[in-house]
């Protein structure tokens, strides 16, 4: 593994687990949850768009995918907080 693509993911499990984590920590507060999935979301994208901008491969349907997964994740976390 070359040493930017250790970093890079090193960088999305920093987000991932940090984001899991906050929201293990607000248990109880659902809408302080929803807002820490929310941003780890947002996080999750823009680390998506821009390792693969570095990569060179960035078209397109790699937005729309990292995109739709996103908004599956957040659609799941208003579902179950309401």
């Amino acid at each position: 593994m070359k040493n930017g693509a250790f970093l890079h993911t090193i960088v999305l499990f920093t987000i991932l687990f940090g984001g899991a984590f906050t929201f293990w920590f607000a248990r109880g507060n659902t809408a302080l949850q929803l807002a820490i999935g929310v941003v780890t979301t947002i996080a999750y994208v823009a680390w998506g768009i821009i390792h693969h901008s570095l990569k060179g491969d960035l078209h397109r349907k790699v937005v729309i995918e990292y995109v739709l997964v996103g908004l599956i994740a957040i659609v799941l976390l208003t579902t179950l907080a309401l």
